[in-house]
């Protein structure tokens, strides 16, 4: 039995709401991406973010004036 996570490329279709799909293009467009690129960071970013709070870690941001807050996600 393989314990290691299998990194084979799998095809998937889902449905956005168009918001979602031009706010990716336009990530990818800036960044030089390929869509599939841009949509893969924003599930890494989201795996990032569960794996905080799971490890019971809290979310900051510094606003412009150094000022720390918590992001709070429902």
């Amino acid at each position: 039995m393989n314990d290691q996570p299998d990194n084979t490329p799998k095809k998937v279709t889902v449905n956005l709401p168009a918001d979602q799909v031009e706010f990716l293009q336009g990530v990818a467009k800036k960044n030089n991406l390929s869509f599939t690129d841009a949509l893969r960071r924003a599930i890494n970013s989201e795996k990032f973010f569960v794996e905080q709070e799971t490890n019971g870690r809290k979310i900051l941001v510094e606003d412009g004036n150094e000022r720390m807050r918590e992001v709070i996600r429902r």
